[in-house]
């Protein structure tokens, strides 16, 4: 890959055989960003390489399997690249150190381990702009313990189960510049939490959705994201059998929002006119009549869907049939049926109407 301005390689690819040696890095020039295949990283920690000049570190695999390092060589790596920005280590099993804590450089960390909480000394990194925490607990949630609202410049936080955020220091002072927040839990999106929250984009909240979407709720703090274009709710499966609605207030609440997910939320049937974008495991019954005129501008049968061009219907067992109406749309160009036969036959007619 070459730079567009400077017409240099952004990276340097080397293929070793087992018998040779990692080459040196100490080549200012060549080797500000550097990728690490798994098969030589325990090799190439192991010559305790020192790269101030670095500024990307990289670590991919296409395996699915974390890689277990003795935890001085993951020290290494935090004390061979004092002066780095990027880290993405995710296939790595990571740990935390005192050198670690010292690479305030950093503005993008992806990294993957057995982490309990977000520690502390994360509240430092005042240069952060993405954090992208996998982790392996066998916790439900991960606990956030550094003041993240300290990091004015961080705008996405990704993980892979529900973060529990602390609340604010104090309701006063600059805003987050947060616009991504994927996941949280139910309970941590407190009116204080979501005001400092204001420039949110992307949401994502998974947990016990009954409670969250009580008239009193923490469904009504959306109020403070002005700027919110894609939601997310995803209800855990232990929660899965308790009847939840839809708030009478939740429209006025995202009419922002551009994109609507619903996961296993399995409201009733009544609920489903109100919305604008429909999702897998969201309404649950046997029978639906949608209002005349509903959903005008969903592009996912001529007069309830005029623009539709795709249709997913997944695990439908007693829809009879697909409204012969969808063959009149004249956008309309992928049906997906899966775990639906009932409704084939009429699918296939449809497909043989279409021009």
């Amino acid at each position: 890959m070459r730079t567009e301005v400077s017409n240099k390689w952004l990276f340097q690819q080397m293929h070793l055989t087992s018998d040779q040696a990692i080459p040196s890095i100490q080549d200012k020039d060549t080797c500000r960003r550097l990728c690490i295949q798994p098969s030589i990283l325990n090799q190439f920690l192991l010559d305790k390489p020192i790269a101030e000049h670095a500024r990307s570190f990289y670590c991919f695999s296409s395996k699915q399997k974390q890689i277990d390092l003795p935890p001085n060589d993951i020290k290494h790596i935090h004390k061979a690249f004092t002066l780095i920005r990027v880290l993405d280590v995710e296939p790595v099993k990571f740990l935390f150190s005192k050198d670690f804590n010292q690479l305030y450089h950093l503005r993008y960390v992806a990294i993957s381990g057995e982490f309990k909480s977000l520690p502390p000394s994360f509240g430092k990194f005042w240069n952060l702009q993405t954090l992208v925490i996998n982790t392996s607990t066998s916790e439900s949630t991960l606990e956030v313990k550094a003041d993240i609202w300290n990091l004015l410049q961080l705008r996405h936080f990704h993980t892979n189960i529900p973060a529990k955020l602390p609340a604010p220091a104090t309701t006063t002072g600059k805003t987050s510049c947060l616009q991504t927040l994927s996941m949280v839990a139910p309970e941590s999106c407190k009116k204080d939490v979501l005001a400092k929250a204001c420039l949110l984009k992307k949401l994502s909240i998974r947990g016990q959705m009954a409670s969250f979407l009580e008239p009193k709720g923490g469904i009504s703090n959306l109020e403070e994201l002005k700027c919110l274009e894609h939601l997310k709710l995803l209800n855990d499966v232990l929660h899965i059998n308790k009847l939840i609605h839809l708030p009478p207030a939740f429209f006025r609440l995202v009419r922002t929002v551009k994109k609507l997910t619903l996961v296993n939320t399995r409201f009733s049937w009544s609920d489903a006119n109100k919305l604008a974008q429909l999702k897998e495991n969201v309404f649950i019954g046997d029978s639906w009549k949608p209002e005349i005129g509903g959903f005008s501008a969903l592009q996912a049968s001529s007069l309830n869907f005029p623009i539709l061009r795709h249709l997913v219907l997944i695990s439908c067992d007693k829809l009879k049939a697909v409204p012969l109406g969808l063959a009149d749309i004249h956008n309309f160009q992928e049906m997906r049926l899966d775990n639906s036969k009932e409704a084939v036959k009429s699918a296939k007619e449809i497909e043989s109407k279409k021009p």
